[in-house]
């Protein structure tokens, strides 16, 4: 009897200090390391900005030349338009898809101030999916909306060129638009 009395005691002790250290902020889950690699796993692939996540060639197209009309400053109703022409002929997009286009990408773009900075990791998961038709097509969207208004300034420039030489580095690779 005193045997069970004792392991009893144990028992009831042992909850007690469990239910004391959860109290005092203390969770049992994070000694576990299963779970410990999984929240590595998800913060690793979630953590990170939205604007290092995309994936998509025209997703990061757009971006880069919506951000080739911010490196001016404030985008104009006309570079607004101009950009939302340019995404209906060459993506092959419909006026509201077109509209969508522009609108997540100046979404993402909204608390970038140099894309320059970290083009690498905008195109860390695109950049091999683009073709070279694609990278040509692209460079020339951003150039056409950089020379829209006035000629291309110096950030435009190493913006286009920083593009260039990411893009020769991963030259060969094939994909679509769509």
């Amino acid at each position: 009897m005193h045997i069970v009395l004792g392991a009893l005691s144990a028992f009831a002790g042992l909850i007690w200090a469990v239910v004391a250290l959860q109290r005092s902020g203390f969770n049992p889950d994070s000694i576990n390391p299963f779970l410990w690699y999984r929240r590595a796993q998800w913060r690793r692939k979630y953590a990170v900005r939205p604007i290092y996540n995309l994936a998509e060639p025209m997703d990061v197209a757009a971006l880069l030349v919506l951000g080739i009309a911010k490196c001016e400053g404030e985008i104009s109703r006309e570079q607004k338009q101009a950009i939302h022409d340019l995404f209906e002929t060459e993506f092959k997009l419909d006026r509201n898809a077109a509209a969508d286009l522009l609108l997540a990408s100046s979404h993402l773009l909204r608390d970038e101030i140099y894309l320059v900075d970290h083009l690498d990791k905008i195109l860390f998961r695109s950049g091999d999916s683009f073709s070279a038709g694609q990278v040509s097509s692209l460079l020339g969207m951003m150039h056409r909306i950089g020379t829209l208004e006035s000629a291309l300034n110096e950030e435009q420039h190493r913006l286009i060129d920083a593009t260039q030489h990411y893009f020769r580095k991963q030259a060969g690779n094939h994909g679509r638009w769509s």
